[in-house]
């Protein structure tokens, strides 16, 4: 065989070499976390598991919104299911998405928390893992 076609085919195989890289892992659940913040005047910063806020006048409204989101998952195509833990039912307007926003007051016009369970569906491999969290909104005036 002379060297030229040596070459070449030393060359073809470097190239299968290196395109039989292994496949891309399906997603990890296990590093996954629901976040939660009651949205005030601050730069609210979303908190792993559970969150709270104080009210008082002219730092937020009241009644606001507690805003829960899925963090820590690899890139992957999921679904979410979402369920408000105080009534049983899926929150309104929160649909298979990574977010959902619920409605929350202080003890002055509600109950002042709102708990919500998302289960997350890895959709190559099937796997799911629910995953809670709770938001409190207290009235730091009345």
């Amino acid at each position: 065989m002379e060297v030229g076609k040596m070459l070449i085919a030393a060359g073809f195989a470097a190239a299968l070499s290196l395109s039989s890289v292994a496949p891309a892992r399906a997603g990890d659940l296990s590093g996954a976390q629901l976040t939660c913040y009651v949205d005030t005047y601050a730069f609210d910063v979303p908190q792993a598991d559970w969150c709270h806020s104080t009210w008082t006048p002219g730092t937020a409204n009241n009644p606001s919104v507690a805003m829960f989101s899925v963090a820590g998952l690899p890139a992957g195509s999921y679904s979410y299911a979402w369920t408000d833990l105080e009534t049983g039912r899926t929150p309104s307007g929160c649909g298979n998405a990574e977010y959902c926003i619920v409605p929350i007051a202080t003890e002055t016009r509600g109950d002042g928390e709102a708990r919500a369970r998302v289960v997350v569906t890895d959709l190559a491999t099937g796997a799911q893992r629910a995953l809670d969290a709770t938001a409190w909104y207290w009235d730091g005036y009345n």
